[in-house]
């Protein structure tokens, strides 16, 4: 495994510290609905491109509902030369809505 979990209130410290690039990889509908500030919807249509024109050496933060298949992406942004990667653990689902 290439990547980390990462807790909700690590996610929040890392995120505080800036330097993060944070992705979304639920549907547009539930983006839509609420997701973390600065967070950017990555889905099959826009993958590639942003494989190719993100700082892979910034931490790369990744999330979806219930956390678990971020650990999928977060492998397989970890394979595509992207230095430090996470996954949220519990999803957006255990994110705290303000």
């Amino acid at each position: 495994m290439s990547f980390k979990h990462i807790s909700v209130q690590d996610t929040k410290t890392l995120i505080d510290g800036g330097g993060v690039t944070i992705i979304d990889i639920r549907d547009p509908q539930s983006y839509s609905a609420g997701h973390i500030t600065d967070a950017q919807l990555i889905g099959n249509t826009n993958v590639e491109q942003f494989v190719a024109d993100a700082d892979k050496e910034k931490p790369l933060l990744v999330y979806c509902f219930h956390g678990h298949s971020s650990q999928s992406a977060a492998e397989f942004f970890s394979g595509n030369g992207f230095a430090e990667v996470y996954s949220m653990d519990g999803g957006f689902a255990a994110w705290p809505q303000d």
